[in-house]
């Protein structure tokens, strides 16, 4: 179905949400949910690089996907019917509506929310098969929100996790370079935890654009002070990827967020040429609105 219903499945999407935030209105904290925002419009996807727009879905516990019958599909129901955890497998379908509407969104409304269809790679990761390769896209989930980052431009990753993460040695050492864990050993404890938030969060972004899945997490290395690529993995490159990351505020809690974009008219590259030179990062520092 195309433009002519857009519209009536727009609303019936909006009922299914406890809010939907957007990324660069006055500031970026999620306030705590009340009745009312069950019923409210979701805000549209803001840029967050050229190209790419991000979603929030802030999770509530008693949304059904059942008021999304209009927008959600029966493949949709049908792939996550294996996941056992009720408000999880609820979780996912109402991420998987909000997606629908974003790629709609993303095509000015000319293809209907519950018209795309989906497969997923050898890694596992949900890709469009009727797009004809002109969107991309990528979700990551908290308990609490979750993102969504469609790509008018190439592919794309997107990263959310807590703001302050483990920073024990053994577990560092299996996911964190030599630059990294040198940078990370400079940096007082109260900073540390987060730092380390905002270089997973870039790494999974990372991976996740590529595709590669979480083995090469290891084996990519990014600038604490600027987000700019230092290496990666040794088969899929892009000549410029652009990084971001921001700290999200939702009910009392603050997220790390990363995004990693791609083109698709990039030349491919190898490691040397893929280093921080070639890569283009935006510091928090220089967006001090997204500062948390």
């Amino acid at each position: 179905m195309y433009c002519g219903e857009f519209i009536s499945k727009k609303s019936a999407f909006a009922t299914i949400f406890s809010r939907i935030g957007s990324l660069f209105g006055r500031g970026v904290a999620l306030s705590e949910a009340t009745p009312s925002d069950d019923r409210r419009v979701p805000i549209e996807g803001q840029e967050a690089v050229p190209g790419v727009r991000i979603w929030y879905v802030e999770h509530n516990p008693n949304a059904n996907p059942e008021d999304a019958k209009a927008i959600l599909t029966k493949a949709d129901f049908a792939e996550f019917a294996a996941i056992r955890h009720l408000e999880t497998r609820n979780r996912s379908l109402v991420v998987r509506a909000a997606l629908r509407q974003a790629l709609s969104d993303s095509v000015g409304g000319k293809v209907s929310p519950d018209a795309w269809r989906f497969a997923r790679t050898e890694n596992g990761q949900p890709i469009l098969v009727n797009s004809g390769n002109k969107l991309k896209f990528n979700c990551s989930h908290t308990s609490y929100v979750s993102v969504i980052a469609v790509s008018t431009i190439g592919d794309v990753g997107v990263d959310i996790a807590d703001a302050s993460f483990d920073c024990a040695a053994d577990w560092l050492c299996e996911v964190m370079s030599k630059p990294e864990l040198k940078a990370l050993a400079k940096l007082a404890d109260e900073k540390r935890s987060g730092a380390v938030s905002r270089l997973w969060t870039l790494k999974e972004a990372y991976v996740k654009m590529l595709g590669t899945g979480i083995a090469e997490i290891g084996d990519v290395a990014f600038d604490l002070g600027d987000d700019r690529l230092l290496s990666g993995s040794s088969h899929d490159w892009f000549l410029q990827p652009v990084f971001r990351t921001w700290i999200v505020n939702n009910q009392g809690r603050r997220y790390s967020v990363a995004l990693a974009s791609g083109s698709f008219t990039s030349m491919r590259a190898p490691l040397s040429r893929c280093s921080s030179e070639d890569s283009r990062g935006y510091s928090r520092d220089r967006f001090p609105a997204l500062a948390g």
